[in-house]
């Protein structure tokens, strides 16, 4: 966790710096820093054993290209633990039955952002467009069986979400849908693991997130 929080945080400072060296002093514009956590992939383990094994967390800026527009750059990461209970949920992704099979998802994402404003007293509304390379893995493992499912895959993907910001720092990002098509996987996404079906597409997936964060001009 730490290391991909580091490399992308000092990936946002050069991009701050560049982009201090090059604005035009004539045009004023709002540039943000901001980070948080995404609410859905935590809240299916009911927020159980939060740290560095189960965690998600975002980082990312965006600098003003006029009043209306900006452009930026983002990270996403998560390790989460993924509960029995959740898995036997209906799912397009999960069939069968998943007695005994628990897992972890890690989910690693670098993307540049397009953002659109719309100020409304105190709340403002940003629809975001992103695009960008990802690192996806899925593990699962069968107790009864001591059997394990492991796809590791790297993507690229579009991302698209609204963000509405209150009063200028608090934000929750909803729907944050995220596209992402495999570049390369390490073995064939769909799969049984006893009697557990993991019925993942070959090429592309899809994730549904909520973030929430904070934002901070400067």
């Amino acid at each position: 966790m730490h290391k991909y929080l580091r490399c992308a945080f000092n990936t946002l400072i050069l991009f701050a710096c560049l982009k201090s060296a090059f604005a035009a002093d004539s045009v004023k514009v709002a540039n943000n820093v901001y980070f948080g956590f995404e609410w859905i992939e935590l809240r299916q383990n009911a927020f159980h054993d939060l740290g560095r094994n189960n965690y998600t967390a975002f980082l990312g800026a965006s600098f003003g290209i006029n009043e209306k527009t900006s452009w930026g750059l983002h990270y996403t990461g998560m390790r989460v633990q993924l509960s029995e209970a959740h898995l036997q949920e209906p799912s397009p992704a999960y069939g069968g039955d998943f007695s005994g099979v628990s897992g972890v998802l890690n989910v690693q994402r670098l993307y540049l952002d397009y953002f659109y404003h719309w100020n409304l007293a105190f709340l403002e509304i940003r629809p975001v467009l992103s695009f960008g390379l990802g690192y996806n893995r899925w593990y699962f493992y069968h107790d009864l069986l001591e059997e394990a499912y492991d796809l590791q895959t790297f993507s690229t993907g579009i991302s698209g979400r609204f963000r509405f910001t209150f009063f200028d720092y608090v934000f929750a990002e909803i729907p944050a849908a995220d596209l992402f098509f495999h570049l390369y996987k390490n073995r064939p996404a769909e799969a049984y693991l006893g009697d557990a079906h993991i019925a993942f597409n070959e090429y592309f997936g899809i994730f549904n997130w909520i973030f929430i964060g904070c934002s901070i001009p400067f």
